[in-house]
């Protein structure tokens, strides 16, 4: 782990004492001593405020500062009267002081807990960072700058009417005296000159090393919404994208002139890159190649708020397929929430581990073909909305975290996102402009995600314009929105005649080849209520209801209308009809190599309301099962994630696979633990070590709790049904490191992906105690795409011992 960063408030801190300040330092860095221990460099990040501690200084080090000592809404007129709260008691009403003894600092008092934190790092021989945050919005603190005196720099409207500061807003004139301006702030001052001298003079008063931007601060306007100044829910209007990116960048260029060395950090929007461009303009691309030397944003707390792991992976991944040059991926885990009175570890996630193991799975692939996964962990916070720090948190939530960093991605996942990086900015700030596949882009990989599509790598089209990252990539399966330009259908084409595999997804009016191919055709766009028809055999159960077999379509949501029709010599999998017309859902194409493409239209039934932040699925059982055509294409590829529900209506598991040290590393979440998990793979059943399954038809079935990871390494491949367990085993005996027991055979082939540098490996068949002699199951070893693999060549039934 490069970095720790522990987030903290100052509540901890309310004794006034030296020994008691650094008594507090000392008891967190006690705790989360695991972390620390595995980590170059520690890192203190304060929520002290709301960021207007930065905006009121004037540079007086013993002038009292307004603080984060609240829970709940700090400003309650950002919020409108809430119906069902008249006597507005609860958090997002008002705000209630976090203990009653609360007193006002000064900014003298801010400057003495950054030093402590600074000494007690030290202390421990580690390199420290101590930094303070910026937040654009007036949840955690009043805020008279924002809301009293410049209230023309909230243009964005995220939490009620002008509620949030956007990071190119302009100042009017104030006479007031600040730090960086003590004549006062002259009319028409960007808010990137003014932050930026303003944290300057604090950062060298106080001894801060650099500046967190929060919510979204720093990438446009409606940093949490779909919506944004260029989509209204309904229309886009990108005939300002230029104008407002270079009002995005202008914000950073202007910072950069005030703080020029500084550290910067960043939380990023909640959404993902091709949504903040399509509803924002939000030039990712120029920001992260413009030289304002920041880190790039963390993973979106989505997952902790309401279990949208599609969104938060999806967004995750469309924000590192790039980096800013010579930077880290950054992760960060909800544990405390300092303000909301909430504690993710305790209440939202239940104790379970789903949004480490999920979210860590990630990785991306550089230029060079090499693989790169999250190094840097930032915990949100330390402490809960009372100024508490309990132990149990650290000490369970620790082992999971040292965990997930010691089994990062060293090897591409099965599934590789194919993602157009730069074809996505050309899309928006080039004509013609095609913000609905910006859209679709990602919204249908978080819907993908979110209905079971184990996807977790992602490399751009960029990236992939090369013979190695191609050669690195072999064996997997592309997932590739559809050509915006020839050269990546020219790149995808290539990939399929050279014997590969690829699912497509979206319009193909950019991929005349692909089409042809594919044996459709272009029609008029169609859009509205639909029924589908398809010969493909479902791969979920659920044995209560008929599947739904129409939904509407609606093109903002879905790339434009259903344009591609097939032709009556070759039929598509799938079929939408609209007023009598026939439209394409899902083609397949076999190269004369054996390459495999897979094209799915993949329309989203998602609604945009006025009031939601985010789009709305429809109902479970009111429209078609595009989540299942998804993984019926994955299924007919090799791998099989299939779902046994009692209802429709029942939510689907979210599911990942990733390698390391030439393992498969299963990882999930069931947010209805009653749903039943089949899965198939290319090499058999997988044996989840740990658990038993029933195989059927090479399929093992797990039914796990909420958020679960099993490594696995053994496949089974057998005739007919049988319970299999699979369990690790003590070694037993000198000079064996590892032994793993498979019981239930029926006349099965195994295969075994053995550890990296594991030597000689044995397969001990039905052994006898004490297990260090006996017949064995020979075997050969080969050279795969995905690594070294052992299978059997004789059929073996009952117990197998796995040695190394």
């Amino acid at each position: 782990m490069k970095n720790l960063t522990l987030e903290v408030s100052l509540k901890p801190f309310y004794g006034l004492s030296l020994e008691q300040t650094r008594a507090c330092c000392d008891q967190a860095l006690e705790q989360w001593s695991m972390l620390i221990k595995d980590s170059e460099c520690v890192s203190i990040m304060f929520w002290a405020s709301d960021g207007s501690e930065i905006l009121d200084y004037t540079g007086d080090l013993d002038s009292e500062m307004e603080w984060a000592r609240y829970i709940g809404n700090g400003n309650a007129h950002v919020h409108p009267q809430i119906p069902t709260d008249p006597e507005s008691i609860s958090l997002h009403a008002r705000s209630h002081l976090y203990r009653k003894d609360a007193r006002p600092i000064t900014y003298r008092r801010f400057a003495e807990i950054a030093r402590c934190w600074r000494e007690a790092v030290e202390a421990l021989g580690k390199p420290v960072r101590i930094g303070t945050t910026f937040d654009p919005g007036g949840e955690f603190a009043p805020s008279s700058f924002k809301y009293e005196r410049h209230r023309e720099i909230c243009l964005a409207d995220t939490m009620g009417k002008a509620s949030f500061v956007c990071c190119y807003g302009i100042l009017n004139a104030d006479q007031r005296p600040y730090a960086g301006f003590p004549e006062g702030i002259p009319q028409d001052t960007s808010m990137g000159t003014f932050l930026g001298r303003q944290f300057q003079h604090l950062a060298a008063d106080i001894g801060f090393d650099f500046i967190w931007l929060s919510n979204g601060f720093g990438f446009g306007m409606e940093t949490w919404m779909t919506r944004g100044p260029l989509f209204d829910g309904e229309n886009f209007t990108p005939e300002q994208s230029t104008e407002i990116r270079e009002k995005i960048l202008k914000f950073w260029r202007d910072f950069r002139a005030e703080c020029p060395t500084l550290g910067i950090e960043t939380r990023g929007t909640n959404l993902s890159t091709g949504t903040d461009l399509a509803s924002d303009a939000t030039p990712l691309r120029e920001i992260y190649s413009g030289g304002f030397d920041f880190e790039p944003p963390p993973n979106s707390p989505w997952a902790a708020l309401n279990k949208d792991f599609g969104l938060e992976v999806a967004g995750y991944l469309s924000r590192i397929v790039e980096l800013p040059a010579g930077k880290e991926i950054p992760f960060r885990f909800y544990i405390h929430d300092p303000w909301w009175l909430n504690s993710p570890w305790l209440d939202r996630y239940e104790r379970q581990p789903h949004d480490i193991y999920l979210p860590l799975a990630v990785s991306r692939i550089d230029e060079n073909g090499s693989i790169q996964a999250p190094q840097k962990l930032n915990l949100l916070s330390i402490d809960d909305s009372y100024g508490h720090m309990p132990d149990a948190v650290p000490a369970e939530a620790s082992p999971h975290l040292l965990r997930a960093f010691e089994e990062l991605p060293d090897t591409p996942g099965p599934l590789v996102w194919l993602y157009p990086f730069e074809q996505l900015h050309d899309a928006m700030f080039e004509k013609p402009h095609r913000p609905e596949r910006l859209f679709q882009t990602d919204w249908f990989m978080r819907e993908a995600i979110n209905n079971g599509l184990p996807l977790n790598t992602i490399v751009s089209t960029r990236n992939f314009d090369s013979e190695a990252v191609r050669q690195s990539l072999e064996g997997r399966i592309l997932v590739s929105p559809a050509p915006f330009d020839a050269a990546t259908e020219s790149l995808l084409i290539d990939w399929i005649e050279s014997g590969q595999s690829a699912i497509v997804y979206g319009p193909l009016d950019n991929a005349p080849t692909l089409r042809k191919r594919l044996g459709l055709a272009q029609a008029d766009a169609l859009s509205g209520a639909t029924e589908v028809s398809t010969n493909l055999e479902a791969i979920d159960n659920a044995t209560s209801e008929e599947p739904c077999k129409s939904f509407v379509h609606r093109p903002v949501m879905s790339g434009g209308g259903l344009a591609e029709t097939p032709s009556d010599d070759k039929p598509a999998q799938a079929t939408a009809t609209i007023d009598g017309q026939r439209r394409a859902l899902a083609a397949f194409y076999r190269s004369d190599t054996g390459g495999r493409l897979w094209w799915l239209r993949g329309p989203l039934p998602l609604s945009i309301s006025k009031t939601e932040h985010l789009p709305t699925p429809d109902a479970r059982g009111t429209c078609f099962d595009f989540g299942q055509l998804n993984r019926q294409a994955l299924s007919d590829l090799g791998w099989s994630i299939a779902f046994n529900r009692r209802s429709i209506t029942q939510t689907t598991p979210v599911v990942s696979i990733h390698r390391y040290s030439n393992g498969w590393f299963f990882s999930g979440c069931h947010s209805d633990t009653t749903v039943e998990l089949a899965l198939g793979t290319p090499f058999g059943a997988p044996l989840l070590l740990g658990t038993e399954t029933w195989i059927d038809d090479n399929r093992a079935a797990y039914r796990p709790q909420r958020g679960w990871r099993y490594e696995c390494r053994v496949f089974v491949e057998q005739p007919g049904s049988s319970l299999v367990s699979h369990k690790e085993e003590l070694p037993g005996q000198v000079w064996v490191k590892r032994r793993m027991w498979v019981h239930g055979l029926k006349d099965a082939t195994l295969r075994f992906f053995p550890p990296t540098g594991a030597g000689e490996v044995t397969f001990w068949h039905n052994p006898e105690w004490p297990y260090v002699t006996g017949n064995t199951v020979p075997y050969e070893a080969s050279t795969t795409a995905h690594g070294q693999l052992l299978t059997t060549t004789q059929p073996a039934s009952g117990t197998v011992l796995i040695s190394w």
